[in-house]
Parts: C-alpha cells; sequence; structure tokens
C-alpha cells in the first residue's frame, strides 16, 4: 500500500494542528486578511510574489498563509507595530529592545539573501507577535530580483539621493535602531526637509545618550557596512557583552 505523505499548507506546520479525522486534518489560523484594491493590484501581487519567495523559512518574517483573490493571509500581529507598542508602553526593558534589534537584523540579512529589499523599514514595519517577537513585514511595495521598489523609505530612514540597495537598507536600519533604542525617530522635531539636508551634509543626531549599538547605528548611517549579516555580527557581540555585565 502506498503510504500517504501530508503536504502542509505554506505557513502552517504541526503546532497549528486543532484536530484530524479520517477523511481531513483541521488547522487553526491566527490570521488577517489584508485587502486591496482595484488600482492597487501591482502591490498584492507584488506582496504575494514576496511572500510565496521568503516561504516559511525564517521565523522573523510575518507567517504567510496563501491568497484570496485580492487579499493576502497573513500572520496576525497581535502586539502591532514595534512604534505602536512603544507608544502604548510607558517603559520598555533594554533587554527586550536588544532583542529586538538582534531579530531585526536576522530578518533583513534573510530577506536580502532572497533578492529582496524591503525599500520602507521602520518601526512602523516591523511587528510583535504574543511572545514580543520581531516578524518583519509589510512587502507591498518592496523589490525583488529585476524589480524596482514600489514605495520609498521614511524621511528619517531614507539614505537621500540613493537608489534602493543593501546601502539603504542598512541605513535605514540605522534609523530604526536609533527608534527602538531611544523611542523616537532621529531628528523628531525637524521638518522633512531639513531631516534630508542634515543626512545629505552628514549631520547624525548625536548619539553619547544612547545606551546601546551607538556604534551599529553610525556605521549604517556612514554605510560602512557592506551586509546586514555584517552588522549582526556587531551586534550578537554587544549583545554578548552587555549580557555579561
Amino acid at each position: 500500500m502506498q503510504e500517504s505523505v501530508i503536504q502542509w499548507p505554506l505557513g502552517l506546520d504541526l503546532k497549528d494542528l486543532a484536530g484530524a479525522g479520517v477523511t481531513a486534518i483541521v488547522a487553526r489560523l491566527d490570521a488577517v486578511v489584508k485587502f486591496f484594491g482595484p488600482l492597487e493590484s501591482r502591490f498584492f501581487e507584488r506582496e504575494k510574489l514576496i511572500y510565496q519567495r521568503l516561504g516559511r523559512d525564517h521565523s522573523g518574517i510575518v507567517r504567510y498563509f496563501g491568497a484570496l483573490e485580492n487579499s493576502l493571509i497573513l500572520q496576525f500581529a497581535s502586539q502591532t507595530s514595534i512604534r505602536q507598542y512603544v507608544a502604548r508602553q510607558k517603559q520598555v526593558p533594554l533587554s527586550l529592545r536588544l532583542r529586538w534589534v538582534e531579530q531585526l537584523f536576522d530578518a533583513v540579512r534573510f530577506i536580502h539573501s532572497r533578492s529582496v529589499l524591503h525599500g520602507d523599514i521602520s518601526c512602523n514595519n516591523v511587528f510583535l507577535d504574543d511572545n514580543l517577537d520581531v516578524k518583519l513585514g509589510d512587502f507591498a511595495g518592496s523589490a525583488i530580483d529585476d524589480l524596482p521598489p514600489l514605495v520609498c523609505y521614511e524621511t528619517s530612514h531614507e539614505l537621500p539621493g540613493e537608489d534602493i540597495s543593501t546601502r539603504t537598507e542598512l541605513f535605514a536600519l540605522g534609523s530604526t535602531v536609533y527608534e527602538i533604542i531611544t523611542g523616537s525617530k532621529p531628528y523628531k522635531d525637524l521638518p522633512d526637509h531639513e531631516v534630508s539636508a542634515a543626512f545629505s551634509e552628514g549631520r547624525y543626531p548625536n548619539l553619547e545618550s544612547v545606551p546601546a549599538f551607538r556604534n551599529t547605528i553610525m556605521r549604517c548611517w556612514r554605510q560602512s557596512y557592506a551586509t546586514a549579516e555584517e552588522a549582526l555580527r556587531d551586534i550578537k557581540l554587544e549583545v554578548a557583552t552587555i549580557k555579561e555585565t
């Protein structure tokens, strides 16, 4: 008799099992449905393509369960984005912020290895699950292979005058780490044109009072890293040092 092999749908595994019978298996989704209007079909197709490329090979990516007509079925990030979460809390422990930074860089390292450039990295697009672990999401405007991005970075996260590349991703990561650690975007009190002018002239916020990742943030802003993986090595070393002390 030929053995039956269960093929789990994309995004599901044994921990989602709710029940099983003679004819079928039942799994539970903790999911949301992301709708796209008729004029946004290119964003729908782009995000579907990228989630299919990323698959379920990394725990730091929002889980993708498939598509229905003009909708994507995605993991429900119960604690919303980092930006929203921090705004709700009176205090977020440094240990948790350190974990977020390490998880974020590992997620970005992974998507870059799959020829995806996010194009809008910020605390608004880094989500949190029940365990407050990072889930990078919102790939509707991201670049993949030779397809250009359909969105752009926030001004406080954008390397002026540059097309999307690993350099621009790392610059955005520098600003994202700054926000994770300090709770505010770089130059939060300046209008966008002054922020862009400062970055164009190589002027960045003072990092003396930032309690962690000062070197990493500045190296991201100054494009001193070649890859997210290189930056991740520095992050792991700093996290280990902080834990020891």
